[in-house]
């Protein structure tokens, strides 16, 4: 997983920070599909301009670039070069995910 290593050069650093900033959202997203999340999307946006302005790294286009790469655990994403789009979805359903939500008070 491209998370786990450290990032060596700027290019690396930038796309690092939107990675993890996307699976932060991913992560606390209830919903099924986390490209629904407008947190998600929104975080998705950014990265899809920092790779048009920058070209990716080797080591982004060698875990995500027209093939799904690990995200975390149980997110998978693809990169498309040619259309600049950015694809997140679970491996799981939602409810085997391990989740917590907090139950509502019944008065």
């Amino acid at each position: 997983m491209i998370l786990t290593k450290t990032p060596t050069t700027d290019k690396q650093r930038a796309e690092h920070f939107h990675l993890v900033s996307i699976r932060f959202a991913c992560l606390l997203t209830t919903k099924q599909d986390p490209m629904d999340c407008e947190r998600v999307a929104l975080r998705v946006a950014k990265l899809e301009r920092q790779l048009m302005h920058s070209n990716p790294s080797q080591l982004f286009s060698s875990q995500f670039e027209n093939q799904a790469g690990e995200l975390g655990d149980n997110l998978a994403m693809r990169y498309n070069h040619h259309s600049g789009r950015i694809t997140i979805w679970r491996n799981t359903p939602l409810h085997q995910s391990g989740k917590v939500f907090q139950l509502r008070a019944s008065i």
